[in-house]
C-alpha cells in the first residue's frame, strides 16, 4: 500500500484495480503472454464498468488509464512499437504472522487503509468474533471492512425465519459490530496473516508479531478439528 500513488480505500479505484488484474490473470493463463495490449482492456473496461465515454472513465481514474497502471508498483507499462504494453507482476509472500491495531476512535476506522490477503482472517477479540479468509484480496478503509461485514450478516437474516435462533445469534452480531463503528470503547483488530501479504496504511501502531511453524500447525490442527466435529454433529443430525 505504501508504494500506492491512489487512494484504494476508494472503492471505484479498488474495483477498477481488481478488474485490471483479474484480466490479466485470465489473458495470461490463456495465452500466455506477460505483457498484454493497454488499449484492449481500456475499452473493455471503460464499458464494463457503465461509463459513457472516456472522458467520464479517466474522471473516475482521476487521469488517463495508463498513469492509473503506472500508480500501481506491481503493475509495469512499457511502450513497444508505439503500442503501450503492460504486465501485473505477483507480490511475493512473506513470514506468516500476526498484525494487531488498537482502534481509538472513528476516525482512525475511517483513515486507516486495510490490504486483506486472500488468506488473510480478521479478528474483533472483545466480540469473539472473525471474517474468514475471502480467497480473494480485499483493499478497503477498516471501517468499510466492518460496515461490509455486517451488511452481509443482516442480508443472511433476511432469509431465515424470525423465530429461528441463528437469526437471533446473528443479529446480536450485527449490532455488536454497528456499536463498534462509533469506538465508545477502544478496541483491538487482530490480523492472522499466514502469507504476510495483508498491509495497513498508516501502519505505524500496527504491532506486528511473526508465527513460528509449531504455532501454524496447532492452529490447522485446531481448525481441522472443528471441521470433523461440526461434519461429526451434523451426520447425527
Amino acid at each position: 500500500l505504501e508504494g500506492f500513488k491512489l487512494n484504494v480505500s476508494h472503492q471505484e479505484i479498488e474495483r477498477i484495480l481488481g478488474e485490471v488484474e483479474q484480466w490479466w490473470e485470465s489473458a495470461n493463463e490463456q495465452a500466455g503472454i506477460d505483457f498484454l495490449p493497454v488499449a484492449g482492456i481500456e475499452n473493455f473496461l471503460m464499458n464494463d464498468l457503465g461509463y459513457e465515454d472516456m472522458d467520464e472513465f479517466e474522471d473516475a481514474l482521476q487521469g488517463s488509464f495508463t498513469d492509473f497502471l503506472g500508480a500501481f508498483p506491481h503493475i509495469e507499462v512499457k511502450e513497444v512499437e508505439g503500442k503501450k504494453l503492460f504486465k501485473v507482476n505477483h507480490r511475493k509472500p512473506g513470514p506468516p504472522r500476526t498484525l494487531t491495531v488498537r482502534v481509538d476512535n472513528t476516525k482512525m476506522l475511517l483513515d486507516t487503509t486495510f490490504l486483506k490477503a486472500p488468506d488473510a482472517e480478521l479478528e474483533i477479540p472483545s466480540l469473539e468474533f472473525s471474517i474468514c479468509a475471502e480467497n480473494k484480496r480485499h483493499i478497503d478503509s477498516l471501517y468499510n471492512h466492518l460496515v461490509a461485514c455486517r451488511d452481509e450478516l443482516e442480508t443472511h437474516c433476511a432469509s431465515l425465519p424470525s423465530e429461528d435462533a441463528e437469526r437471533t445469534e446473528i443479529l446480536k452480531v450485527v449490532e455488536a459490530l454497528t456499536g463498534l463503528l462509533d469506538v465508545e470503547t477502544p478496541f483491538d483488530i487482530v490480523i492472522n496473516d499466514p502469507s504476510g501479504l495483508s498491509e495497513f496504511q498508516p501502519s505505524d501502531k500496527v504491532v506486528v508479531e511473526n508465527k513460528c511453524p509449531t504455532e501454524l500447525v496447532d492452529r490447522e490442527t485446531e481448525t481441522i478439528k472443528e471441521e470433523e466435529g461440526e461434519d461429526a454433529a451434523n451426520s447425527k443430525a
